[in-house]
């Protein structure tokens, strides 16, 4: 992909910031559905035909940012929760946000084609809307949120090991005894907790990853592993859907369900009519629906992608976890889960590409105290989380015929230099 030689990279050199580990070989995830312009050949959602390095640049900038641009290289992340007791919230005080949003409307106005993707920006601050801005998108629309979908997954994870149907001890041969038959025994080995930090050993590559097989999980796992379970992190789609199969099977009912009892209702997302099917091919309605959640033929919702949200949906996620699980007064998620699963879960050994939680990224910065966690998706969708600044961030982009690093690398340096870098002050 273009960010390995310029891109992401080109501008991770010219900002001066640094990342644990090498920004060429960050984590992957395969794009499953691919548009081309109209009279090109269709190309089928198998899942494994284009690469996302899911960027968590953005939170080494928003980082960086609240120390007053610093240019140190971060030491290595913690092991530490992302909020601890001893951090007392401290929201920016004295921002002219109405200023701050003009000039970035300006900016992103006269700014290079490739930023007409941006459909949204929102930044609250203790809960209050600051900066909101709408392009050729309303607050209403619901689009294509790719890997956030993964981050919601764990947000249902958490509820569920809460209600003691899941432990995070568990391993795979227990939760899918069904599928015992197609394990090799390492793959049985493999625990809940490992699949949700991506170190499961599953493949990158999408490898067995289809919607519409006959069998999903006995494909995806005949498939096989890429590492010795444990060993390493890799980004996998493949690990994120295994962790949906297992949240289905511990539910015993639809997840969609789910997610509407326990998190999308009480939050105010409205999920009904929805479109659920797999849309392996271009044109099966995925594009054209409201909300949506892509399932395989299973049954199972996916766990890697294929959500529709809108931009407030998304802020009403990251607004739940900034407040520690709670919603008006009423505790969805348990706190304990928030705090596990947006705080580094990676040993040294693991984190050669950065720090992950369970299904969450993490930027945590002991040097200068500064700590967030983000759900981050394919062509620039963000939910970025500042807890010491009370501060929450999403971005959206449009995905049709838009270059996958189109917008971050004139995006994320605006938004350092003209919104984030104020707010530090």
């Amino acid at each position: 992909m273009a960010e390995r030689t310029g891109g992401w990279l080109a501008w991770f050199s010219s900002a001066a910031i640094s990342f644990p580990g090498p920004v060429a070989a960050l984590p992957v995830a395969r794009r499953p559905l691919v548009r081309r312009p109209e009279g090109t050949a269709e190309v089928t959602m198998r899942v494994g035909v284009r690469r996302w390095r899911p960027a968590v640049i953005g939170l080494a900038v928003l980082a960086s940012l609240m120390v007053g641009c610093s240019t140190t290289a971060p030491p290595a992340p913690s092991s530490s929760p992302v909020a601890s007791a001893a951090e007392t919230p401290h929201p920016p005080t004295g921002v002219d946000y109405a200023a701050l949003q003009q000039n970035l409307q300006s900016r992103l106005a006269a700014a290079p084609d490739t930023q007409k993707a941006v459909r949204s920006i929102v930044l609250t601050v203790d809960g209050a809307t600051k900066i909101s801005i709408y392009r050729d998108r309303k607050p209403t629309d619901h689009a294509h949120v790719w890997s956030v979908t993964k981050s919601v997954l764990s947000i249902l994870v958490g509820i569920a090991v809460e209600e003691g149907r899941l432990r995070l001890d568990q391993s795979l041969a227990e939760l899918l005894p069904e599928h015992v038959a197609v394990m090799t025994s390492q793959q049985q080995t493999i625990t809940l907790e490992q699949l949700l930090t991506m170190t499961a050993g599953m493949p990158g590559d999408d490898g067995g990853l289809s919607l519409e097989s006959d069998d999903p999980t006995g494909q995806l796992l005949a498939y096989g592993l890429s590492n010795d379970p444990g060993a390493t992190f890799l980004y996998s789609n493949s690990s994120a859907q295994l962790v949906a199969t297992v949240l289905h099977r511990a539910i015993d009912r639809p997840i969609l369900d789910y997610a509407r009892e326990k998190l999308f209702d009480p939050l105010g997302i409205v999920t009904r009519p929805a479109w659920e099917e797999s849309d392996e091919k271009q044109g099966g309605g995925f594009d054209q629906a409201g909300f949506a959640w892509m399932r395989d033929s299973a049954g199972t919702h996916t766990g890697a992608f294929g959500l529709r949200l809108t931009t407030p949906d998304l802020t009403r996620l990251g607004q739940l976890y900034l407040d520690d699980g709670q919603w008006n007064g009423q505790q969805l998620v348990p706190a304990d889960w928030v705090a596990r699963s947006t705080s580094p879960q990676l040993t040294p050994e693991q984190a050669v590409e950065g720090q992950y939680g369970y299904l969450w990224w993490i930027i945590d910065n002991p040097g200068t105290g500064v700590r967030g966690y983000g759900a981050a998706g394919s062509w620039y969708q963000r939910i970025m989380v500042i807890p010491s600044r009370r501060v929450v961030l999403v971005v959206t982009a449009e995905d049709v015929d838009v270059p996958e690093d189109g917008v971050g690398p004139v995006l994320e340096p605006l938004l350092f230099d003209e919104v984030l870098a104020p707010l530090a002050r």
